[in-house]
């Protein structure tokens, strides 16, 4: 009986949005070395709301200490508009030397679908043109899906390389 009202100011902090401020505001100089370490920072951002597709960008220097945390778009329960161009105007803005990128999918099933697989590209080309390093696409639901993890991000810089003649 005793912890039941710590578990409903616990539930109402985490919806308040409360939690995603304390994230946002301490995460600042704080490194990121993996897709785990990146859901457990996102996870409590999608709890603020829960009902719609959500966007955030992590923007990183060249130690992958963390910048910034910004919500960069919102959406339906289905979907959220991307904007490739608004990302390398962040990265820009924020002297970013990497980036990470998350969303939720409400419904909980995280694995990719082919919007999200062509979004990854469409950013990963367009970062990439700038020099910064797209380190990971993750998609967080019941779990969480990584395309760092799964290989995708390799396609992607493989093929800005192919398109560029580069070797980045």
């Amino acid at each position: 009986m005793g912890t039941e009202p710590n578990k409903s100011q616990f539930w109402k902090d985490v919806k308040s949005g409360r939690f995603a401020s304390m994230v946002k505001e301490s995460a600042s100089g704080q490194a990121l070395s993996n897709s785990l370490e990146l859901y457990h920072v996102l996870k409590p951002l999608f709890a603020e709301v829960d009902d719609v597709e959500t966007v955030y960008g992590i923007f990183l220097d060249a130690k992958n200490h963390i910048l910034a945390i910004e919500k960069l778009f919102s959406g339906s329960i289905s979907s959220a508009s991307i904007y490739p161009r608004e990302i390398v105007k962040k990265a820009i803005q924020y002297k970013a030397s990497g980036f990470l990128i998350g969303h939720n999918h409400p419904s909980g099933n995280t694995d990719p679908s082919p919007e999200d697989q062509s979004i990854t590209l469409r950013i990963g080309m367009a970062i990439a043109s700038i020099d910064v390093a797209f380190h990971d696409h993750i998609i967080v639901g019941d779990g969480y899906h990584s395309m760092a993890d799964s290989g995708w991000m390799r396609n992607v810089r493989e093929r800005f390389q192919t398109l560029t003649g580069l070797n980045s």
